[in-house]
């Protein structure tokens, strides 16, 4: 019997050695819920219905803040940072098409897409203009918001964290890491818990397919965007699904534009430091 107590004890030692050895880059914390675990509300919007929920109070001549969540995952990956921010500022997060809540049809993936749902969701709020802040697939969505016409309008300034400017601008050996694995593994339960009726297979090859092919965009494009100041462009200092060089290029495009890099944490950062994220979307909305 002690003999199994102290070997057990042995194995709780070096896992707990194992855990605080491991850097916070290489992490994948669990997912957060949103405060209060909202049931939120489903809107009809370019054929698909898109879920969304607030938190915070709206106040007269402040905009919102538009909380746009990464590739395959759900708004429930900025839980921490929404409870953070809902203390100061009225913020909306919603489930890009086919993701969490949200619905799909057949319609092909597009960050085009994703922006105008995005905008008409804001318009069917009676919202004018919001500060979006954009993780991986909606970093590119919010950049897409930004290079259309109408779409943009709606952006008072946008925070874009681990966005590119096309498919080279992914990191090859990303999907191969132990963490994206982690992450693939944990969004696939996610997703069968949130969409019950969802087509996983066809949802995965939209996104895949949206991925490896989109976006396709110049420093010409990038010339158009004029909000300056109003924009920043982040990632994290282990950043491993964009290639390194890709924050300081866009940054370089959009005049006047942000440089943040967050430490000590990856692709993930929502995750491995809200705090910190947190704290950078506030200096981003003050400026």
């Amino acid at each position: 019997m002690r003999s199994t107590i102290y070997s057990s004890v042995l194995s709780c030692l070096a896992a707990i050695a194992v855990a605080q050895t491991t850097p916070v880059w290489e992490t994948l914390p669990p997912t957060p819920q949103l405060p209060g675990n909202p049931a939120g509300t489903h809107t009809e919007i370019n054929g698909v219905k898109i879920w969304h929920a607030e938190f915070g109070t709206a106040v007269d001549g402040e905009v919102p803040v538009l909380m746009l969540h990464g590739g395959f995952g759900n708004s429930d990956y900025y839980g921490n940072i929404v409870k953070t921010l809902m203390a100061k500022h009225h913020v909306i997060v919603m489930d890009t098409r086919g993701h969490g809540r949200s619905t799909m049809d057949s319609t092909p993936f597009t960050y085009e897409l994703y922006a105008a749902d995005a905008s008409a969701l804001l318009e069917s709020l009676g919202v004018a203009k919001a500060a979006w802040v954009g993780w991986s697939d909606m970093a590119i969505g919010t950049f897409a918001a930004l290079l259309d016409g109408h779409n943009s309008t709606l952006v008072d300034r946008a925070f874009a964290f681990g966005g590119g400017h096309d498919p080279q601008s992914t990191n090859a050996t990303f999907t191969s890491s132990a963490t994206y694995a982690a992450f693939i593994g944990r969004a696939t339960k996610e997703y069968a818990a949130l969409q019950p009726d969802g087509d996983l297979k066809a949802f995965a090859a939209a996104v895949e397919t949206l991925e490896s092919t989109q976006p396709n965009w110049t420093e010409a494009d990038f010339a158009k965007v004029k909000l300056g100041a109003k924009v920043t462009i982040a990632d994290g200092q282990y950043e491993e699904a964009v290639v390194l060089a890709e924050p300081a290029l866009l940054n370089s495009w959009i005049a006047g534009s942000q440089r943040v890099t967050l430490t000590n944490v990856s692709h993930f950062a929502p995750l491995q430091d809200p705090d910190q994220f947190a704290a950078e979307v506030e200096e981003f909305l003050s400026a």
